[in-house]
């Protein structure tokens, strides 16, 4: 009589093995483990500049459609002053243009030497609401 030895069958320790790595993966993804994993080996995820030009080009895009909506020129340019745009500073870095309802262009992005002033006095400092800063009409 042959005795064989005592043991658990290869299809259990496969499948015990398996339910061991999805249990640590599980544990990962819910304590938030896996995401200090991915980003450290993941440097083709997009830089901040990347991710404030895309915020810039999204508040430009908004205030556009809203300057739309009015048909005089000075509400227009106050509804840009006010803007997310505007007090987030892509006035100054993110280059937009804007068309007023009088066919004038409104250029943004051009730095902070440049500034539209809407109350008549001086531009230094620039700060909205009074002014749009890193703007110019043409």
């Amino acid at each position: 009589m042959v005795k064989r030895a005592q043991s658990l069958p290869l299809n259990t320790i496969i499948l015990a093995i398996i339910a061991i790595v999805v249990l640590v993966f599980l544990i990962l993804i819910f304590t938030g483990g896996i995401g200090k994993f991915v980003s450290a080996t993941n440097p083709l995820g997009p830089s901040s500049n990347q991710t404030q030009s895309a915020q810039c080009s999204e508040y430009g895009t908004t205030i556009e459609t809203q300057i739309g909506t009015s048909t005089d020129p000075n509400a227009q340019l106050q509804m840009l002053a006010n803007s997310q745009y505007v007090l987030s500073n892509c006035s100054i870095y993110s280059p937009y243009s804007f068309t007023l309802y009088n066919g004038s262009q409104v250029v943004c992005g051009l730095g902070s030497n440049y500034c539209i002033n809407l109350k008549g006095s001086g531009c230094s400092p620039c700060t909205p609401p009074d002014c749009i800063p890193g703007c110019e009409i043409k």
